[in-house]
């Protein structure tokens, strides 16, 4: 990676970890949260969509890309009710580092069997990243059990994850694939707020039509009545990520950019604990150190 993709990481990290907290603190559930946040910038950046289509033609893009679109919506559906209802039954001290690590090993593992190779000190790294989650939702050494991991919590953390590295290995793809054929019309960066936006459309649009048709229309209104809070949070979900999928289009192995990620773990752990006075331990601390030394063995 080179130094302007890792200082746009970077700073993605530090606004991921703040809606993090605006998400830990929402009233609703976590269908009308993501409903909310996702509505609230899908509405925004359509008109920029609408252009960006024009410029490049309505048929520049072919199917697959849309496909890998809606793929990635629902990656991305899964990862975001799977960590509110998560954060309805832990610490975001838990469940962040959880759902923030795990994926480091999930996407390297995947991207190995695609063909972006690693060496061994890379995935040192990413091996002591994913312990250092282990310990990070502990209150003391001796809670090293493997009770201390059978909640509700920690196991919609697991599904958070799973959605976090399905859509961050479709979303290289497709922004490659977007990017390679709109180069000469337009830059990278137009490119990868597109996709930022046709994502956030691909997120907003299905739960809406699964509430729909179930009749769930009490989570509309609850996405409703959370509209500030939440959309608060998506504006800072968008350009969080819209940092991030610059980065990817700069960065050959998209694994090192989810590595990178982590460095919000510290973010998040610090932010729980100063705003709403979350618990610290000398287990956190260790797994916290655990996590920033593998970030230097990823990225060596």
């Amino acid at each position: 990676m080179n130094t302007f993709a890792m200082t746009l990481v970077i700073i993605s990290a530090v606004f991921h970890a703040g809606w993090n907290i605006l998400g830990k603190s929402s009233r609703g559930s976590g269908v009308a949260f993501t409903l909310s946040a996702s509505a609230t910038v899908s509405v925004i950046l359509t008109p920029y969509i609408i252009w960006y289509l024009l410029e490049i033609g309505w048929h520049t893009l072919p199917e697959s890309f849309w496909i890998m679109v809606l793929a990635s919506g629902i990656f991305q559906i899964v990862y975001l009710v799977g960590l509110i209802v998560a954060y309805k039954h832990a610490e975001i001290g838990v469940i962040y580092p959880i759902v923030r690590a795990l994926p480091v090993l999930m996407v390297g593992i995947v991207t190995s069997l695609l063909g972006s190779l690693l060496n061994a000190t890379q995935w040192s790294g990413f091996v002591l990243i994913t312990l250092g989650c282990v310990l990070v939702p502990l209150t003391s050494m001796r809670d090293l059990k493997w009770r201390s991991y059978c909640n509700l919590g920690v196991f919609w953390s697991f599904i958070a994850a799973i959605g976090t590295t399905g859509y961050s290995i479709v979303d290289k793809h497709a922004l490659g694939l977007a990017s390679k054929l709109t180069q000469q019309v337009m830059s990278d960066t137009y490119t990868a707020i597109f996709y930022l936006g046709v994502q956030f459309l691909a997120i907003a649009l299905p739960i809406l039509v699964w509430c729909l048709f179930t009749f769930k229309t009490n989570e509309i209104r609850q996405a409703w009545k959370i509209k500030k809070q939440a959309g608060v949070a998506g504006v800072m979900m968008a350009g969080t990520y819209g940092l991030v999928l610059i980065a990817m289009d700069m960065t050959a192995n998209v694994s090192l950019v989810v590595a990178l990620r982590q460095v919000s773990i510290v973010f998040g752990v610090i932010m729980g604990c100063v705003f709403l006075k979350e618990s610290w331990s000398y287990a956190r601390m260790a797994g916290v150190t655990m996590i920033l030394v593998g970030l230097v063995l990823s990225l060596s």
